[in-house]
């Protein structure tokens, strides 16, 4: 599974916050006005949206995790090497 990555500025909508989606997400999953996720946070700045509550999302979720780690230790080795 790809894992894709974007920049979102938060904005003003009414009296609360918002981001926008991604429109790769939108289309690949048909996200819809109405549609329905499971928001999961935590208070050290991680936010995640699922659309579905399935197992299988959170296998996907924790793919994503796994590559975000690897991402994380290529750039503190390459941080080291330029020291």
């Amino acid at each position: 599974m790809p894992v894709f990555e974007s920049s979102r500025k938060v904005q003003v909508f009414g009296s609360s916050l918002a981001l926008t989606l991604p429109a790769l997400f939108v289309k690949a999953n048909e996200v819809e006005k109405g549609s329905v996720g499971k928001v999961y946070y935590g208070l050290d700045g991680v936010l995640v949206v699922s659309l579905v509550d399935d197992p299988r999302a959170r296998e996907g979720l924790m793919e994503i995790i796994d590559k975000l780690n690897a991402d994380c230790m290529k750039k503190r080795e390459g941080e080291k090497s330029v020291k």
